[in-house]
């Protein structure tokens, strides 16, 4: 399920479109494509759902965006909700927003947290945003995992900071390093040897780490 509204700028964003909010969303249904008007209710998330399920097993539910934390509060009722019809809730966030999402932790089951480097932003720097919220999820003891989109452009040095944070905070932590897939302002492709150099700079001090391109953007899915 993708919230609209982002106050990130991400160079490689692949869903400009929920930056901000419109006067309609989609629902993409086996039934077909229908659109309701917003803002959204609880009970027009959870139709949707059931819609886009068909009568079939209840299944997970991943909350993604836009920056979904921007809407701490639909969050938390909509994973009550959905944890109350015996799914497990997913929330894929930017990982800045510490206090908002501390709101919604306990009606979480797993948290997947980008952490932005700076040459990969417009704007901002995010550092200490990212560490705050790894050690709210820390302290909930909630399942998490932390990806990290690497171009070009992406140095040794600010890479090491991102695997510095995460391994003082918990060093079994799962690091996803994501080649970045050209879109927007980044045109060009990140070369292999090179997310290798950078798996294994990661793998240094972190247990965990993996390679996973953008799956949704192969399949050319929205």
């Amino acid at each position: 399920m993708r919230l609209a509204d982002c106050p990130l700028r991400c160079r490689y964003c692949d869903s400009e479109s929920t930056w901000t909010s419109t006067p309609a969303w989609r629902v993409a249904a086996p039934a077909g494509l229908s659109e309701r008007a917003n803002p959204a209710s609880v009970d027009d998330a959870l139709a949707a759902v059931a819609a886009v399920e068909a009568g079939e097993a209840p299944r997970p539910v991943s909350i993604t965006g836009g920056e979904p934390l921007v809407h701490a509060e639909f969050v938390k009722a909509l994973a009550v909700a959905l944890r109350a019809q015996g799914r497990r809730v997913h929330l894929e966030t930017a990982g800045v927003h510490a206090r908002e999402l501390e709101r919604v932790l306990p009606n979480l089951d797993h948290v997947s947290a980008d952490f932005k480097l700076g040459s990969t932003m417009e704007v901002g720097d995010f550092r200490e945003a990212h560490r705050r919220f790894l050690e709210a999820c820390a302290r909930a003891r909630v399942d998490a995992c932390v990806k990290c989109v690497v171009t070009p452009s992406v140095a040794d040095a600010e890479l090491d900071e991102a695997v510095a944070i995460v391994a003082a905070i918990d060093p079994a932590t799962l690091f996803i390093v994501q080649p970045v897939t050209p879109m927007r302002r980044e045109t060009a492709p990140i070369d292999a040897a090179r997310v290798d150099a950078l798996v294994a700079r990661a793998r240094a001090k972190l247990r965990n780490v993996r390679v996973i391109p953008q799956v949704h953007r192969a399949m050319g899915r929205p």
